[in-house]
């Protein structure tokens, strides 16, 4: 994961973040996904990646076969990712060659000046004093809960369904991190992708024309993170919970982590309320693996 203000962004970070703000969806599956963007090249109207339209387009077509390769080859030089506007169809030739400088290329039914208008937005907050995480972002009985995994673990279907339990989305995918005046780190959603979260199979959702108003918060404090790991067999997990809670470090911060294992059949959401009720009776003083351990003692000095 890519955060903070490093020059450098991967293509696959970078694609994260963006799909939704500017509905990208790679043309050439994961080719490119792992080289970097030099974010240091933002520069008012310059951009780290290309935006073509259809006049790009039409010079491509517009060149004998021969002149047509050494042109796209000219055009790729030094650059990670393209990104297609307006819908159009991919020319062969362009497909073909991405492929093989191994540029990522992506395509959006966006105009080329939306288009361009959307990537100086998020260059510009990833250049500012803030971040932005790869994560989800939800108030859960009262605590900003910062969700982290690896894609596909089931992040957003998690989010889901505590927010139809009443727990309130802030957002989904990008998360803007910031200080406030008080020291605290504040979580919000990009402006563009503010009341919307993807899902597999439903496509991008609004969160707030299906569950309403009150299920919808701007923003809020980050005080827990939860990252969801991939339970790996044969792996040895904490299970008294004396090791509780990690930190994750935000901003310079370091704010509280539960790592929790995801399995088939495991209820996500639920083990996600316990955690924040875990993290609350903590804050009171509370820990139910230290008040066992402290029983087991008492019976072992008993004998």
């Amino acid at each position: 994961m890519s955060e903070g203000r490093e020059d450098s962004l991967r293509v696959k970070d970078f694609y994260q973040k963006a799909k939704c703000i500017i509905e990208l969806r790679p043309a050439t599956g994961r080719t490119g996904f792992s080289r970097s963007i030099d974010r240091s090249s933002f520069q008012g109207h310059s951009l780290p990646i290309q935006v073509w339209g259809k006049n790009e387009i039409k010079q491509i077509e517009s060149l004998p076969p021969k002149k047509r390769k050494n042109y796209i080859k000219e055009r790729l030089r030094n650059v990670s990712c393209v990104i297609l506007s307006e819908g159009l169809t991919i020319p062969e030739t362009l497909g073909k060659y991405t492929k093989e400088e191994r540029v990522a290329l992506f395509i959006t039914g966006l105009s080329k000046k939306a288009s361009r208008e959307r990537l100086k937005e998020l260059f510009t907050a990833l250049q500012s004093a803030q971040t932005t995480l790869s994560s989800g972002l939800l108030k859960i009985f009262g605590i900003g809960v910062l969700i982290l995994g690896d894609s596909g673990v089931g992040k957003s279907e998690s989010a889901l369904e505590l927010i139809s339990r009443g727990h309130r989305f802030i957002c989904d995918d990008v998360v803007q991190i910031r200080k406030n005046e008080m020291g605290r780190i504040v979580g919000s959603a990009l402006p563009l992708s503010r009341n919307f979260m993807e899902i597999r199979g439903l496509g991008i959702i609004n969160i707030k024309k299906i569950y309403g108003a009150e299920s919808i918060s701007p923003q809020a404090n980050i005080d827990l993170v939860v990252e969801l790991k991939r339970w790996k067999e044969g792996k040895e997990y904490d299970r008294l919970g004396l090791k509780f809670p990690e930190s994750h470090d935000i901003l310079g911060m370091a704010v509280p982590k539960i790592s929790i294992p995801v399995a088939p059949g495991r209820n996500i959401a639920t083990l996600v309320e316990v955690a924040c009720k875990v993290f609350l009776l903590k804050k009171k003083g509370y820990l139910a693996a230290e008040e066992i351990s402290k029983k087991l003692d008492r019976a072992l000095s008993i004998r």
